[in-house]
């Protein structure tokens, strides 16, 4: 509940400066997108900035029992959500020689393929703060989307979320035999400069947003992993709690 209203509060900020642009007091003019955009919002394209845009990978024979986790499109879905059910791990030694796939924290996730022919629906995440793992890396069906920047990663969490972003990848993504989308599908996207003032303003405000969401997540996998630690001794008399005053 904590959590969701955060990013409620963070996604509602974002829509009334830039979707309903009520920060700025100035003209409006056309935009690369088909809409009228303040003018000092200047778009370019993804592919125009500094980033890092790479999947990960699994080895042939696919996911072992244990090691290093690995991250599918499966939990891709949204900020602090992770199906910890549907854990897959790649050996340690395979992970030590990937160059690719690994997470830092904050980088933007983009679910990458995979549903229904002619269907894609576009799925976004976050992770950090040892959140759902202090060590893990992404496979071949999840983009890392990586700016340098925490607080424009951040940004592009929300912005991709919009009418425009979000129907050119699910377009693009829906031509295909198996559903997904490519290198040039997000690099083509138009996006606010990062050095927009406006854009500056609300990366450095939603920053402290993200980090208690993911360390509030991060939380909840610890006190979640100590409960099924402890439930099995309490119901089995292994753990005595009754002289325990409250």
């Amino acid at each position: 509940m904590i959590n969701n209203n955060l990013e409620q509060q963070a996604k509602t900020l974002f829509k009334s400066w830039f979707v309903d642009f009520e920060p700025f007091d100035e003209s409006f003019v056309d935009s690369p997108i088909g809409t009228k955009i303040p003018h000092s919002l200047q778009m370019v394209q993804i592919g125009s900035l500094s980033h890092i845009l790479e999947t990960g990978k699994r080895p042939k024979g696919g996911a072992v029992a244990t090691g290093v986790p690995s991250i599918g499109a499966e939990n891709v879905k949204r900020l602090g959500e992770v199906n910890f059910a549907s854990a897959k791990y790649i050996p340690v030694e395979f992970a030590q020689k990937m160059d690719k796939g690994k997470v830092h924290g904050y980088e933007l996730m983009l679910y990458k393929d995979g549903g229904k022919p002619g269907t894609f629906i576009p799925h976004f995440s976050m992770f950090g703060e040892g959140f759902p793992y202090d060590d893990f890396y992404i496979n071949e069906h999840v983009f890392k989307l990586d700016f340098g920047d925490k607080g424009f990663n951040e940004f592009c969490y929300f912005y991709l979320q919009t009418d425009y972003p979000y129907n050119w990848l699910a377009n693009n993504g829906g031509k295909a035999a198996v559903p997904g989308i490519n290198q040039q599908d997000v690099n083509s996207i138009w996006i606010y400069h990062p050095d927009n003032p406006i854009v500056k303003e609300y990366c450095k405000w939603v920053q402290p947003i993200f980090t208690t969401i993911l360390r509030n997540c991060s939380q909840n996998v610890k006190l979640s992993q100590l409960r099924d630690a402890l439930l099995p001794k309490l119901m089995s008399g292994e753990l005595d709690v009754s002289n325990v005053e409250i």
